[in-house]
């Protein structure tokens, strides 16, 4: 049987680790019986080339591996795939199609079939037995302890990043995340991680490895091996995990501290410092201890500290949401500040009556209002979460940004006024305006706050990172 598994990436650096789950598992359980093709686009690629790309392989079956991102990208093809070949056999998988699926399908007949929820086995026993026109409902792989790393000279990698699973699922069951979903947990022991680990140093164009785990420290002491186990010299690469700060324990600190600077990431989702909305939505954590060992994080110095908070929860207006934003500013080096997205299947999408949901029934779904904010709050958030993307999280304001606005009574209020400031998108404005702007509204409104020597540190700081960014000394207004 020749098939197709088509991966739509959402930018040229990114792999797709589905599609090579399932490939390894059919070629491992049944050598050469099948020729199974992966063909791993971006969504930037001209859609002409992608179309016939999947057209000259003449394949029997093509899977789609379907995200919120790609979804209406995927149908295109699908549709129009069909046309060109009517005898093929159309499949859909992944995390866009395991919900819903039925609506799916009824919507767009020219699907054959759809896979939900895990896919090896269920894409194992297609292959062997292709069924009639059917939502193929797959179960969670036993053999998941087994596996190793997924990726292969043979379908390399574009960019410099790499994906690793060492646990499947998900203990917490917050009411947004399709991981509440799911039962249970399973992970790979601390020595079986480290060996697969290890794999990715015959890969020399990967310089960052992604753990897909949901909760990378949910067990302490797993963790702590396993970060002990990094301390080799003989793991070389970026190792970015995501965890939960409120668990780490003073052994996991001490080893963190040992580590080189730039080995770790660590990506910490706080979603929400109020504790009524972390109820609402199913996520207890002490968050005054996840803060303060946030803050003891980033203070080592050599971990990069990405911090997540998510706007449009039940019971988080706009004030509270700007008190979230000024409680974690400065225990993380780059703030995510994202909109909620409705996803099909989790918990709070059926509580859209409940809590006033007005969102977008399209992917990504996100939403517009509801009893909390307005439409307009939502808007001026996500201008906001711009901002923070262009000035806090970027590496061309390293020593001016946060400097400056120490001396402002909260950081969310300072991005408040610099969105009324400039009063358009940042992503229009070139770097030398981006530069302006933030300069002459530091000038009108914080310099009065600060001492004549302060003010004069912190032009020194912008006049750096102007050179650094532009190759070109600042203007001479910056005074």
């Amino acid at each position: 049987m020749k098939a197709v598994l088509f991966a739509l990436n959402s930018s040229y650096v990114h792999t797709n680790l589905a599609v090579r789950c399932l490939k390894n598992h059919v070629d491992t359980k049944y050598p050469g019986k099948h020729e199974i093709i992966i063909v791993e686009k971006n969504l930037k690629d001209k859609t002409d080339e992608v179309l016939y790309t999947l057209y000259s392989l003449n394949a029997e079956i093509y899977g789609f591996s379907c995200y919120i991102f790609n979804i209406n990208e995927m149908l295109f093809y699908a549709q129009n795939l069909k046309k060109l070949l009517p005898e093929v056999k159309i499949l859909f998988g992944g995390p866009e199609a395991s919900y819903d699926s039925k609506y799916l399908v009824e919507r767009n007949p020219f699907i054959d079939n759809v896979i939900t929820q895990e896919g090896e086995d269920a894409f194992e026993n297609y292959l062997e037995k292709i069924p009639d026109k059917q939502i193929i409902t797959g179960k969670s792989y036993s053999k998941f302890y087994q596996k190793g790393i997924e990726y292969d000279e043979d379908n390399g990698i574009n960019g410099n990043i790499a994906y690793y699973e060492s646990s499947r699922g998900c203990p917490y069951k917050c009411s947004y995340c399709l991981s509440s979903i799911e039962k249970g947990i399973r992970s790979k022991s601390a020595i079986k991680t480290l060996e697969d680990i290890l794999e990715y140093e015959k890969f020399k164009s990967i310089s960052i490895i992604k753990f897909v785990d949901r909760t990378f420290n949910y067990d302490i002491d797993r963790a702590n091996e396993i970060l002990k186990g990094l301390l080799d010299e003989k793991y070389t690469k970026t190792y970015h995990l995501e965890v939960r700060p409120e668990l780490f324990n003073n052994e996991m600190f001490d080893i963190l501290k040992k580590f080189p600077n730039n080995k770790l990431q660590m990506e910490i989702g706080i979603q929400s410092t109020n504790k009524k909305t972390l109820e609402a939505i199913d996520r207890p954590s002490n968050i005054d201890n996840a803060i303060k060992n946030m803050k003891k994080l980033r203070a080592l110095g050599n971990i990069k500290v990405h911090g997540d908070l998510i706007f449009g929860l039940p019971y988080d207006d706009i004030t509270s949401i700007g008190k979230s934003y000024d409680d974690i500013f400065y225990a993380c080096d780059e703030l995510q500040l994202g909109v909620l997205k409705l996803l099909k299947g989790t918990k709070i999408r059926n509580q859209e009556k409940e809590f006033s949901y007005v969102f977008n029934n399209e992917p990504p779904y996100d939403i517009f209002s509801n009893r909390f904010l307005s439409y307009e709050n939502v808007f001026i958030l996500k201008r906001i979460a711009a901002l923070t993307e262009r000035y806090k999280n970027s590496i061309h304001f390293h020593n001016s940004c946060e400097y400056i606005i120490g001396y402002f009574k909260s950081p969310f209020n300072f991005f408040v006024g610099l969105n009324k400031f400039i009063n358009y998108h940042i992503s229009t404005v070139s770097q030398h305006e981006a530069f302006r702007k933030f300069y002459e509204y530091s000038s009108k409104f914080v310099k009065c706050y600060m001492k004549e020597q302060e003010w004069s540190i912190f032009i020194q700081h912008l006049k750096k990172d102007y050179l650094v960014c532009l190759n070109r000394n600042a203007p001479d207004y910056f005074i």
